[in-house]
């Protein structure tokens, strides 16, 4: 007989010290004088209890085997464990990671009955599921093979979960538009009227006045589905609705669309799982030096890169390798500080909102009907279907391909090194007036190209935008209210000088003085009043240092000069150059 031989191992911190014998196999029975062939095996003292060495059933085999004896693998959640059943034994596994891919330690509880034993092991390990298995049959006598299989069949479960939640992940998930929907948005997309039909909607959700604002946001919003998508940077004094006019315009837009976020840490955006085609809400215009350097490269750069170190799996070397994130979004920040950075401000289009009393009365005005009888009885439903009708609307919009035949007929201002961006921004504005009204368009055709074409239409609210818009903001660089403002004390000024017979310019006067006549804040008059001595339209007389009052006076007794913006081209001069430009 082959002499029994034992061995001493470790199994979940418990000192094993004994296993089953080697016995011999005879493969022939022994007759005197023959050869022995002898196959060594652990064993519980069934010599077919184990399949050879280097040999797995196929999962389908283990599953038909268990199922032929009534033990179906079950599963149920119990609170952060899972509990796995095949039979009379449960396996209670904690510790589970999301995502795994060459191990998987887990704890677990074994139980049968009233008898439990728990561990920690790898599953992807043969030697800890082996051990685990044998320690069951020694706590209960359970069968080791049958163990084995059972926490293999765990394991494919496992990975079974982890592979569709990664496929899910991966997926968009895809918004069915039912036929209502659908008739809802052709009605808006169709409609000739669709610009005033924003800036009414727009009213309609509580934000009134600033016309040209909403259909500039509006536009950005919808660009998110161009290769050119357009930005909007909106800087004013506190309480002026900045974000109000963003939350309305937000409200319009798909959800699925939407990335919107109050606050960002240097590396959040490098962590974003998708940012291809989305509306990109950055609230107030604050962040750090890494996060505008972000801004710019994915505006510019349609792209985030970052240097990280990894190790080579092979080598075990540390290696440097650039990770590079596409990254097309429409954004829109807002802030109160303007001294922002040049290089981001160039890159948007650069808006106020109206800080006028005649904005302020309108604001009043629909304030004063908010708990009124007819705001109660329409109010709801007519937002919810002002809502439903414009995010039914934008997914119907589709990429199109855009000729643009004006622009070879465009003049521009070029005094400035930022017209530069600004030119190519009322490009992109005009392809967004365009694709936003593609369903009011004729497809065009040029050999496998299909596209529509930019019309007078598109020109003609781009330019309404921009000339009267943007540019008067932007060209000008000082704040829409300071401009306001100096025009305010101008008015007082030259009144006050004639009933002391002075000239404006020689009549001096003092913040608090301007605070009386105007009533805004002491925080706005002194930035505003310190912009426009910078800008050198008023002077300091005397006084201004630290803890003396300040005398200022006008430079001269003229308004601020208007950007001039002859040389582009209205609507109807642009009508005629095309006109020409056919004969």
């Amino acid at each position: 007989m082959a002499k029994s031989m034992l061995a001493g191992f470790t199994i979940g911190g418990d000192i094993i010290d004994r296993v089953a014998p080697l016995e011999p196999v005879r493969d022939e029975p022994l007759f005197k004088d023959e050869p022995v062939a002898l196959l060594f095996h652990h064993s519980s003292g069934n010599p077919d209890e184990s399949p050879p060495v280097g040999h797995e059933e196929p999962a389908a085999a283990r599953a038909d085997d268990a199922a032929a004896h009534g033990q179906e693998l079950t599963v149920r959640r119990d609170g952060l464990f899972q509990v796995f059943t095949v039979g009379d034994t449960s396996y209670r596994l904690g510790g589970v990671k999301p995502l795994f891919v060459t191990s998987l330690r887990v704890n677990i509880r074994a139980g049968n009955g009233t008898q439990s034993y728990y561990d920690s092991i790898d599953l992807y390990a043969a030697r800890g599921r082996t051990g685990f298995a044998q320690a069951l049959a020694r706590a209960w006598g359970a069968e080791p093979k049958r163990v084995e299989r059972d926490l293999v069949l765990i394991l494919e479960r496992l990975e079974a979960d982890r592979d569709e939640a990664l496929r899910s992940g991966s997926r968009k998930a895809a918004v069915d538009m039912s036929a209502a929907d659908r008739e809802l948005a052709l009605s808006l997309l169709t409609d000739p009227d669709l610009f005033t039909r924003i800036v009414d909607d727009l009213s309609s959700l509580g934000y009134v006045g600033e016309n040209l604002n909403k259909e500039l946001l509006y536009l950005c919003a919808s660009s998110r589905k161009l290769d050119d998508p357009i930005s909007v940077l909106i800087l004013s004094q506190s309480a002026s609705g900045k974000s109000f006019l963003v939350d309305s315009v937000k409200k319009l837009m798909p959800p699925e669309d939407v990335v919107a976020v109050t606050s960002l840490s240097d590396q959040a955006l490098n962590y974003i799982d998708d940012l291809s085609h989305k509306f990109l809400v950055l609230g107030e215009a604050v962040h750090g030096d890494v996060v505008e350097h972000q801004i710019r490269e994915m505006l510019s750069g349609k792209e985030l890169s970052r240097l990280v170190t990894i190790k080579d799996p092979e080598s075990g070397k540390m290696q440097s390798r650039v990770v590079r994130t596409p990254v097309i979004v429409a954004s829109v920040m807002s802030g109160t500080n303007h001294a922002i950075n040049a290089e981001n401000a160039s890159r948007c289009f650069l808006v106020n909102t109206d800080e006028s009393r005649e904005q302020t009365e309108r604001i009043h005005e629909y304030q004063r009907h908010k708990y009124s009888l007819d705001r109660l009885r329409s109010g709801r439903d007519e937002v919810e279907l002002i809502v439903r009708t414009h995010q039914a609307a934008q997914r119907l919009l589709t990429k199109r391909m855009i000729v643009n035949d004006f622009a070879p007929l465009l003049s521009f201002p070029s005094a400035l090194m930022r017209t530069r961006r600004d030119h190519d921004r009322f490009l992109d504005l005009i392809a967004c007036v365009c694709y936003l009204r593609q369903f009011q368009k004729p497809e065009a055709h040029d050999g496998e190209l299909a596209f529509i074409r930019c019309d007078l239409a598109d020109y003609r609210v781009a330019y309404r935008i921009m000339v009267e818009g943007v540019m008067s903001s932007t060209m000008r660089e000082l704040p829409k209210g300071a401009v306001g403002l100096y025009d305010d004390i101008r008015a007082w000024v030259t009144r006050e000088a004639a009933r002391q017979n002075l000239l404006p310019a020689e009549l001096s006067f003092t913040q608090r003085q301007v605070r009386e006549w105007t009533g805004l804040s002491h925080t706005w008059v002194k930035y505003a009043i310190r912009q426009l001595v910078d800008y050198e339209h008023i002077t300091i007389a005397k006084g201004g240092a630290e803890r003396s009052r300040a005398f200022y006076r006008l430079r001269e007794d003229a308004c601020i000069a208007q950007v001039d913006l002859s040389m582009i081209p209205t609507p109807e001069a642009m009508e005629r150059k095309l006109k020409a430009a056919k004969k």
